[in-house]
């Protein structure tokens, strides 16, 4: 029996190439929401200064102007993006060529300061604002996968396919960054801490970048001949006000913002409740290094294996639920409910005697929470849909930016809130040792607010997105049809695909 030969981008090129194209934007992002530990426990900061607590209040101050600046700079980067010609290397390609070339810049620079920088306050900020300034910059231009997703099909079955190598490729690239601490102690366990998680990240981050640049290599992007014809102009105020007004493409940001921040919040504090809870002495301020590189990486695995599990739920879940938001809701319903559970044994003592039950219901918790990250990807792709749609232009590296917003915002409150509670007891470690250096007094005071972090306010959050979701989403399976149907008479005829 004859068998059809899979067209790109559904075959064999368009998988691999897809699968590759996140690994330095996913790497690199999935590392910013370690910076804040890098900076508390192995960057050297209070020891270069001289005082203790400045490495902590340093981090968590940073951390919110980067947001800040994230407010401003992504949706300038999208509207950069959208307002560039077509070319027939592809307008997306590029930027994810130069792109992922500025995000290794800015990525080395905040996890590889010289000591000169971290001994003067002023050379600390400027190095950390340029680092920051070029890695967001790298980010925007590099991480367009989703817009370039959603020029190459209208298909939803191909779409499908192609975000599951998408996830898996996020989720491939993200290991060592999941690890990074386990890493960095086995390495550094003998010798200096603070360097090897230097050394560590600057490895890891040109490997990524190359495997990154093969992926934009090996995709193809169409050429649509009649677009700077008919858009010969940058992106307007109007066209973008459009866009803002667009109701489904706010409400996923704000759904996914708030649910997101229950996995930011809890993987924010998780790190550094394993380490004091279960593994260092109260009375000296003294880390067991083994016993916390062997539960740093069981917790590592335990947020890997639901990751490369989820894509397979994907299918199941979308058919149970019948829509992509319906079947988001339900993921944020299930997040809730593992969080609540994990509060009640906690507060109940049972949690004490051993990580064990921590480690089992995190590890449930994780098959909704990465399968629900596949189903933001599909959302934001619809609302692209929906507003060329409806205003008759491609803007889906503004959605996108918009997108990735909210990603940025709710890894970052899962830094700051626990940032907060850090600098209100001193937090300080030696980067050499990993010893406490603050006063050992506040140690179960903080434990006790870490704990708090760590569950009750993310099952929070989860049923805030879950009521989101439920509720306000109101883009029909009518609706779907019509909007890709029509999109598919727009982009025919006018479509040639770059080879190269």
């Amino acid at each position: 029996m004859k068998t059809t030969k899979r067209q790109y981008p559904g075959n064999l090129r368009g998988i691999t190439g897809f699968f590759m194209a996140p690994f330095a934007s996913a790497f690199v992002g999935m590392s910013m929401s370690m910076l804040m530990l890098y900076f508390t426990d192995y960057s050297g900061i209070d020891t270069a200064m001289g005082k203790t607590g400045y490495a902590v209040a340093f981090g968590t101050v940073f951390l919110m102007l980067t947001r800040i600046i994230d407010a401003v700079d992504d949706p300038v980067q999208g509207w950069l993006i959208d307002s560039s010609k077509e070319c027939r290397f592809g307008k997306y390609r590029r930027f994810m060529f130069i792109g992922t070339a500025v995000l290794a810049v800015g990525g080395i620079m905040l996890y590889a300061m010289p000591t000169a920088v971290k001994k003067n306050p002023f050379l600390l900020w400027g190095w950390a604002i340029v680092g920051y300034l070029l890695y967001d910059m790298g980010s925007a231009m590099s991480n367009i996968t989703a817009a370039l997703l959603q020029k190459v099909t209208t298909d939803a079955a191909i779409r499908a396919k192609l975000a599951v190598a998408l996830r898996l490729g996020c989720v491939i690239a993200a290991v060592p960054a999941i690890f990074y601490a386990t890493i960095v102690t086995i390495v550094g366990k003998n010798g200096n801490l603070g360097k090897a998680a230097s050394q560590t990240a600057v490895i890891l981050i040109m490997i990524c970048c190359a495997i990154e640049w093969i992926g934009a290599g090996i995709l193809k992007e169409p050429y649509l001949e009649k677009e700077n014809e008919e858009h010969k102009s940058a992106v307007n105020f109007k066209e973008i006000g459009a866009l803002l007004k667009i109701s489904p493409l706010w409400v996923h940001s704000v759904g996914f913002l708030i649910g997101n921040m229950s996995y930011g919040l809890a993987a924010g504090v998780m790190l550094y409740f394993i380490k004091w809870y279960f593994c260092a002495d109260a009375a000296t301020g003294t880390v067991n290094l083994v016993r916390f590189a062997a539960l740093s990486g069981t917790y590592s695995l335990i947020t890997l294996i639901p990751n490369f599990l989820s894509p397979f739920f994907t299918t199941f879940i979308l058919r149970f639920f019948k829509t992509v938001d319906r079947s988001m809701s339900g993921c944020m319903m299930l997040i809730s409910g593992g969080y609540f559970l994990i509060f009640l044994l906690n507060i109940t003592g049972i949690m004490k005697a051993s990580p064990i039950l921590l480690f089992v219901l995190f590890f449930l918790i994780m098959i909704p929470s990465g399968v629900s990250a596949q189903f933001s990807v599909l959302l934001t792709i619809e609302c692209a849909d929906y507003a060329e749609y409806t205003i008759g232009r491609n803007m889906t590296a503004l959605t996108s930016s918009i997108y990735n917003l909210t990603q940025k915002a709710s890894s970052a409150i899962g830094a700051l809130i626990p940032g907060a509670l850090l600098i209100a007891v001193g937090y300080s470690v030696n980067e050499e040792t990993g010893a406490y250096a603050g006063e050992l007094s506040s140690l179960p005071r903080m434990i006790t607010g870490l704990s708090l972090i760590l569950a009750l306010v993310p099952a929070i959050m989860a049923l805030i997105s879950y009521i989101i979701y439920k509720n306000f989403y109101k883009i029909t399976p009518e609706m779907r049809k019509t909007m890709s149907e029509e999109l598919e008479r727009r982009h025919s005829g006018q479509s040639k695909t770059d080879e190269g």
